[in-house]
């Protein structure tokens, strides 16, 4: 338990402190240290420890590595909503690692993915349809597919006004929305974009 400890603080030191090494940037260490990490609080049964370097990997993948790896990051996202079905006391959180998978979807451009995702979430846990992230997650789709930019503003607007959109989910929501603004090209300057 102690090397997983220790393994995780290496990795958050990584991300903070910003240390790049050699031909690696911080960002690719981090996500190393998390994996070295998650590993060996699994081989510890430690599933709350594993969970929370998973998560910082895929949020690492999809936001702070340049390129993104969304693919990375849906799938991790999917296997967290997926663990947390398998508990009665986690299964609430299954519907935000979803909702999660279909923004990375989504911010790769892949609103294909996303719609099949739903609709495998849906089949996974039957209240994920009828859930806010559900009908956000549908939402959103919806607009990407019609190319409707005030259509997808006002979904992130009624969304964020009940549960608050984190940094993360507004830094995914920016670039989905600048793919949409600019067609699908996709844009390297955030600052601009507002999504409301």
């Amino acid at each position: 338990m102690q090397a997983a400890k220790l393994m995780k603080e290496i990795a958050e030191l990584y991300e903070t402190e910003e240390i790049d090494e050699e031909d690696k940037s911080h960002v690719v260490l981090a996500i190393e240290a998390y994996e070295q990490a998650s590993e060996l609080f699994a081989m510890e049964d430690s599933k709350s420890s594993t969970s929370q370097c998973l998560s910082k990997i895929a949020e690492l993948c999809s936001a702070a590595l340049d390129p993104p790896d969304f693919r990375r990051a849906s799938k991790m996202y999917d296997d967290l909503g997926r663990r947390c079905l398998s508990s009665n006391l986690l299964k609430f959180n299954a519907k935000g690692y979803f909702l999660q998978a279909v923004l990375c979807h989504l911010a790769s451009g892949d609103d294909v993915g996303a719609e099949q995702a739903v609709a495998k979430y849906e089949s996974l846990d039957y209240t994920f349809a009828d859930s806010r992230e559900g009908k956000f997650a549908q939402s959103l789709i919806e607009s990407v597919q019609g190319f409707d930019v005030e259509e997808f503003s006002n979904s992130c607007y009624e969304y964020d006004r009940i549960s608050k959109l984190n940094p993360w989910q507004t830094s995914i929501l920016v670039k989905v929305k600048r793919n949409i603004d600019d067609g699908g090209d996709g844009g390297d300057d955030d600052s601009d974009v507002d999504l409301t």
